[in-house]
């Protein structure tokens, strides 16, 4: 009985979904973990952020057509291969640090870049496509809230080793080891996965999936999808969403000395996954329409963002007119403040994240066929990561230069603005749904509800 107990939570999807987080944990996790020392923990911003504008730059390219590469070979092998390209980046940060090697770095990058647009496209797909309607924000709060670890326990070991380090500069080389060390266990985690067709849902359904699909059938799926009116309007959040994070990530190596950073890495797996769950529940409010939510939740975030946005551009003008500064924790008032506004961003970041995901899921919502629909969100997640990585590369160029943290602050404040409008309209028009695509073929587990739970029960 218990081993039947344990078969069936290993096919669940909530075991899916936490052996996707902890894939994100090791990979993704660990990526921001390194990112939240500030410069990867270098002395100097402008190598790695040229370094994460080519991770970008491929992401951008790659992760338009990794949701198709997930439709062919199944998100389980999708994610499998992504998360055996992350860990080189690390490794680069570490020879960079440690013996100024710069090709092995820009290698690391660049392989990230092409792991990260496979696996962000599939394990997004896993965590949003997968669960029913009325868990998916508790699911993906799930998947994004494990991810949190990965920078918690990154922040814990760097706070560890530089807590004594009270001067700006680079972190010690031996804060790198344990991080590669955890994002190398990414890769065999993910091959705990259940291939689609054997994972059933906690209605007793089972997962829809694109059991046959070609290269012509992707290709025209993801370019109707990206001529979408809804989704047009919604790029401008997808590129700029993004876009703030690299110049906190300046601001904190700036302003910041390397025990503080280590610090702030550590509490921005706190407040992160503090917003991961709280954006997940409110997503999942019972006898709150779907509609009312989107609204309300958007809203909420977006005032407070912009909030944070104008606390922030307040600190960076007194800043930028002082000749040197070096806060250390607990050094003065206006210190505290400059760090309470990187977290206070950081977690309202964090809640607009899952937001968009959770918003990805409910694209093609009205298909008849949920086969197309499961189709259509492995290509939707995959191209608001694709326009998410656009941003994301303009930033680290902008960030690679010797522009100032002033016009930078300035350009993420203009750019967050300007995504507003457009994503209030997306929300409060209305849409009609959108067909799938005639060719892929549908599963041939097309039971109903019903008979999946009588066979779910006679198994049992």
């Amino acid at each position: 009985m218990a081993i039947q107990r344990l078969a069936q939570f290993y096919r669940s999807c909530l075991f899916q979904v936490i052996i996707v987080g902890l894939v994100s944990l090791c990979e993704p996790g660990i990526w921001t973990a390194l990112n939240n020392l500030g410069a990867g923990g270098q002395a100097s911003p402008f190598l790695n952020n040229a370094a994460n504008a080519l991770t970008y730059g491929l992401m951008s390219v790659g992760c338009a057509i990794a949701g198709g590469v997930s439709n062919k070979i199944t998100p389980k092998w999708t994610l499998v291969l992504g998360a055996a390209f992350y860990t080189p980046y690390a490794a680069g940060l570490y020879c960079n640090n440690r013996y100024g090697n710069e090709w092995f770095m820009l290698l690391g990058a660049g392989l990230c870049g092409i792991g990260a647009s496979l696996l962000w496209a599939s394990e997004a797909a896993i965590a949003v496509g997968y669960p029913e309607k009325a868990k998916r924000g508790k699911y993906i709060a799930i998947w994004m809230g494990i991810r949190q670890f990965g920078p918690l326990i990154g922040g814990s070991i760097s706070l560890a080793i530089n807590v004594n380090t009270r001067s700006t500069g680079k972190v010690s080389y031996n804060t790198y080891l344990g991080l590669i060390a955890i994002s190398a266990l990414g890769a065999p985690i993910a091959l705990l996965l259940s291939q689609p067709q054997k994972v059933v849902r906690s209605d007793g359904t089972k997962i829809a999936y694109m059991r046959q699909t070609s290269l012509s059938v992707e290709t025209r799926a993801i370019w109707r999808q990206l001529k979408s009116s809804y989704l047009l309007l919604l790029v401008p959040v997808f590129l700029a969403g993004q876009f703030g994070v690299t110049y906190q990530s300046n601001y904190l190596t700036t302003y910041f000395t390397v025990r503080s950073r280590a610090l702030a890495s550590f509490l921005t797996a706190v407040v992160g996954f503090g917003a991961n769950l709280i954006t997940g529940y409110l997503l999942d409010l019972p006898r709150v329409s779907q509609r009312a939510k989107s609204r309300a939740v958007y809203i909420g975030i977006a005032m407070f963002i912009s909030a944070c946005w104008i606390w922030n551009a307040i600190v960076e003008v007194q800043l930028s007119h002082q000749e040197s500064t070096a806060f250390d924790i607990g050094g003065s008032s206006f210190g505290d403040s400059a760090f309470a506004v990187y977290l206070f961003f950081r977690f309202f970041y964090e809640a607009l994240q899952t937001y968009l995901y959770w918003l990805m899921g409910e694209v093609g919502k009205g298909v008849a066929s949920e086969e197309y629909r499961h189709g259509d969100v492995a290509r939707t997640t995959g191209i608001l990561r694709s326009w998410e990585s656009i941003g994301s590369t303009i930033a680290y160029v902008v960030g690679a230069t010797h522009w100032s943290n002033l016009n930078q602050m300035i350009l993420g404040l203009v750019l967050w603005f300007a995504t507003i409008p457009p994503t209030v309209v997306a929300l409060y028009g209305r849409w009609e749904p959108e067909v799938g695509v005639a060719e892929a073929r549908p599963t041939p587990d097309s039971s109903s509800v019903e008979e999946q739970k009588v066979a779910v029960a006679v198994k049992a």
